[in-house]
């Protein structure tokens, strides 16, 4: 009988440690989202080194998660011209990157991050795209070989597809379909990527975006009207994207 009790409360404790844990994410999901939206990442970069000084060493999903929010914030840094920001974020993003790897849970989706990170630095240094950028192209080819199907590869495959010269291979049509199968995973499979989360907004407006480039206008344009429903205060759409396209092609 004592044995069954020691379960039970047991049991009890490990639902609400989980519990917990889940809200946890559920409320970073909920700020993330908000600060990638209105583009106020002061919070975001906060919280993502809370989520660095609190983590497990050794936890490989909550160093993955660190790791998605570098990547997140260094992408923004870049968009914004903070490039030096941009450059002391990677530093550290690299170092978060190589522990991920060295973990026996590492899989398809760290690879196809570090090939992200390749093209950040390319971004940030141009003359070093001869060197960084075959690197990138083998991180992501270590990624397909892994999981050619994972989320994170689809999406970088896409970036790259999406970015590189055509001359070089870049192609916006094999981006689009990159990004398609990414939005299509995250919203018919399981993944942490549901609706309300930076990352799958992110990816759905690259691919409104590739479904403008490849000619694809009504495509796009019902892309740009589900993110709207979805975040109607989506300061990127509403003032540079959706303004323009409208200006092209009319509401």
């Amino acid at each position: 009988m004592e044995r069954k009790n020691h379960l039970i409360i047991f049991a009890v404790i490990l639902l609400l440690f989980l519990s917990v844990n889940s809200v946890i994410s559920q409320n970073r999901d909920s700020l993330f989202f908000k600060c990638y939206t209105t583009t106020r990442m002061e919070a975001w970069k906060q919280t993502m080194e809370q989520m660095d000084r609190e983590r497990e060493k050794g936890n490989y999903e909550e160093l993955f998660d660190v790791t998605l929010a570098w990547y997140g914030y260094i992408g923004y840094c870049l968009g914004n011209d903070k490039e030096d920001e941009a450059e002391d974020y990677l530093d550290s993003g690299w170092d978060h990157l190589e522990e991920l790897l060295e973990l026996p849970e590492s899989g398809a989706a760290p690879y196809a991050i570090k090939s992200g990170f390749y093209g950040f630095e390319m971004a940030l240094a141009r003359y070093k795209t001869l060197i960084l950028g075959p690197k990138s192209v083998s991180a992501l080819k270590t990624a397909a070989e892994i999981d050619s199907t994972n989320v994170h590869y689809l999406v970088e495959k896409g970036n790259q597809m999406y970015y590189m010269p055509s001359l070089l291979g870049g192609d916006k049509a094999v981006a689009l379909h990159h990004y398609k199968h990414a939005i299509d995973k995250m919203e018919n499979a399981k993944t942490p990527y549901h609706q309300h989360h930076w990352f799958y907004i992110n990816t759905l407006i690259t691919l409104g975006l590739s479904y403008e480039k490849t000619g694809q206008i009504e495509m796009a344009r019902n892309t740009y009207q589900k993110i709207r429903r979805i975040a109607p205060h989506f300061k990127w759409l509403n003032e540079d994207v959706w303004p323009k396209f409208v200006e092209k092609y009319g509401k």
